[in-house]
C-alpha cells in the first residue's frame, strides 16, 4: 500500500526567520521612562489643574464646586430614571439643540456665580453666621453625610468632608440671608398682589367622604367595565348601611374597617374651578353647609357619601397670595441682582474646562 505524503500548499518555502532579542537594559530603559511620563502626568494634572470659574481673581476648581454639581445631578439623575435614561439626553430647546445635560450643566454654573456673588456681597456687609445657623448647619451636614444614603466611598470621592461642606453650606447660608435683606427693603405691593388675586376663584372646599365603585376590572384584558344592576344594588346597600353609622361618627377615618376592600374613606378639598369631580357633584356638595352629610351621590365612577368640613377656607387663597409676593420678589430681586449687584464682580468662566465636563458623570459615579 503506498502512502502519499501530504503537502500543505504555500508552506515549502517557509524559512526559519532570525529572532531578535531585546536586551534587558532596554527594556529597563523603556519602563523608566514611562513610569516618569506617567508620574509627569500625575504631577502636570495636580499642578496645573484647570479653573472651571475665575471670580475676583480666585480660580474656583472642580473640588471646590462638587456639592453645585452633585445637587444638580442628584435632582436630574431622578428624572432620568423615571425616563428610562433617556432624559439627559433630551433636547431642552430646540432652537439651538441643547440638550438638558447642557442646560444642567449652565444652570449650574449659573447658580455657582449667583451664590459666590451674594456670599462676598455678605461678606462685604459685615455678614457673619449666627449662632443658630452655625447650629442648623451642623445638623444639615451631619444629616447629610450620615441620612443620605451616600456610600463612604462615594463621600471621600466628591471630597464631601464636613470642612469642605462647613464652607459650602456657610456660603449658601449667608448668601440667603443676604437676599432676604435686599427683598425686604425693595418696594413691593403686597397688598395690591393681594387684591389682584380674587378670592371667589380660590375659595377651598375641605371634605371627607366615604366611596364605593361601580365600576369592576376584566380580569381578561385588565379593561374597567361598568357593574351589573345587581352589583351596583349591593354596592349601593353597602355605602347606604355605611352613611348610617357615619350619621352618628365623628371620627369617620374609623368608619372603613382594615379588611374591607370595596368601601374607601377619603379626605381632600377642591375649588369650583377643578375638574376632578363632575361639575354636577361639586354644585351639591358646594350647597352643603358646614358639618352637613350629603345623601348617596351616583357619578359615573360610584357612590359618595360626602360631609362638609369647611365650605369656606382661604388656605388656596392665601397659597395663592404668597405664591404671587413670592413670584413678584423674585422678580424684584432678578432686576437689582443683574443691573446693581453682578456688575460690581469680574468672572470670568473657563469654556474649554467647563465643556470638557459632563453632567450625570461628575459625581454621580460610585
Amino acid at each position: 500500500m503506498n502512502k502519499t505524503k501530504k503537502t500543505i500548499k504555500g508552506t515549502q518555502n517557509i524559512k526559519k526567520k532570525k529572532q531578535f532579542k531585546i536586551s534587558p537594559k532596554i527594556w529597563i530603559a523603556t519602563s523608566a521612562v514611562l513610569g516618569l511620563l506617567l508620574i509627569g502626568a500625575i504631577l502636570f494634572d495636580q499642578l496645573y489643574k484647570r479653573p472651571l470659574i475665575t471670580i475676583e481673581g480666585e480660580k474656583l476648581y472642580l473640588e471646590d464646586l462638587t456639592y453645585y454639581f452633585y445637587n444638580s445631578e442628584s435632582t436630574y439623575d431622578y428624572m432620568n430614571q423615571l425616563f428610562g435614561g433617556s432624559y439627559w439626553d433630551m433636547t431642552y430647546d430646540y432652537s439651538t439643540g441643547m440638550t438638558v445635560r447642557d442646560y444642567a450643566k449652565l444652570e449650574t454654573i449659573n447658580n455657582v456665580i449667583y451664590t459666590e456673588v451674594l456670599y462676598r456681597e455678605a461678606v462685604a456687609n459685615g455678614y457673619t453666621l449666627t449662632q443658630e445657623e452655625e447650629n442648623t448647619i451642623k445638623e444639615d451636614i451631619d444629616k447629610f453625610l450620615n441620612d443620605s444614603g451616600l456610600s463612604e466611598k462615594f463621600i471621600e470621592r466628591n471630597g464631601f468632608t464636613p470642612e469642605y461642606l462647613t464652607e459650602i453650606f456657610t456660603k449658601i447660608k449667608l448668601a440667603e440671608r443676604y437676599k432676604q435683606d435686599v427683598i425686604d427693603l425693595l418696594p413691593i405691593d403686597e397688598e395690591a398682589i393681594k387684591a389682584d388675586i380674587n378670592y371667589d376663584e380660590y375659595r377651598q372646599y375641605d371634605i371627607e367622604y366615604l366611596f364605593i365603585s361601580t365600576k369592576k376590572t376584566n380580569e381578561e384584558n385588565s379593561s374597567t367595565e361598568p357593574m351589573s344592576e345587581d352589583e351596583k344594588k349591593a354596592a349601593y346597600d353597602k355605602i347606604a348601611d355605611m352613611r348610617e353609622k357615619a350619621l352618628n361618627t365623628e371620627d369617620w377615618s374609623t368608619l372603613v374597617p382594615v379588611e374591607e376592600n370595596e368601601l374607601r374613606y377619603l379626605k381632600t378639598n377642591f375649588l369650583a374651578k377643578d375638574t376632578f369631580f363632575t361639575d354636577e357633584f361639586k354644585e351639591s356638595v358646594m350647597a352643603l353647609e358646614n358639618g352637613e352629610i350629603s345623601e348617596i351621590l351616583e357619578t359615573e365612577d360610584g357612590y359618595y357619601v360626602v360631609r362638609m368640613i369647611n365650605n369656606n377656607s382661604s388656605e388656596a387663597y392665601n397659597n395663592a397670595v404668597e405664591q404671587a409676593i413670592k413670584d413678584k420678589e423674585e422678580e424684584a430681586f432678578s432686576k437689582q441682582y443683574t443691573e446693581n449687584i453682578l456688575p460690581k464682580y469680574d468672572y470670568k468662566l473657563h469654556e474649554r474646562a467647563i465643556r470638557n465636563l459632563r453632567m450625570g458623570r461628575i459625581t454621580m459615579v460610585d
